[in-house]
């Protein structure tokens, strides 16, 4: 598929629509990985916790790096990359917070 958002010739609203939700659906379950805090507090011995963890370290790593997907799925959601690398950091960071509030 090559979605282009910025064609102006676009003739299919309703599919143009549906995959700039499937894109910002990618988005948030990135963010939904990114916050999960499963696993956090040492529990090693759950294969649950342990996939939680590392989903969440690849969720953060593509949130927070510059890569060429993560602008093009940014793109192609219609969504600027900076604005949403900025509400990611902000999300983790006050997620972290919250967790060493809890562990202490």
């Amino acid at each position: 598929m090559n979605f282009d958002p910025s064609n102006r010739e676009m003739t299919n609203i309703a599919t143009v629509a549906g995959e700039v939700t499937l894109f910002r659906a990618v988005i948030a379950r990135a963010f939904h990985d990114a916050l999960n805090r499963r696993g956090i507090n040492g529990e090693t011995g759950d294969s649950e916790a342990r996939e939680a963890r590392v989903l969440r370290e690849e969720a953060r790593e593509w949130l927070l790096t510059d890569s060429v997907d993560f602008r093009r799925i940014c793109q192609w959601a219609l969504l600027e990359p900076e604005a949403v690398r900025d509400s990611a950091v902000r999300a983790i960071d006050s997620c972290d917070a919250g967790a060493s509030r809890v562990a202490a």
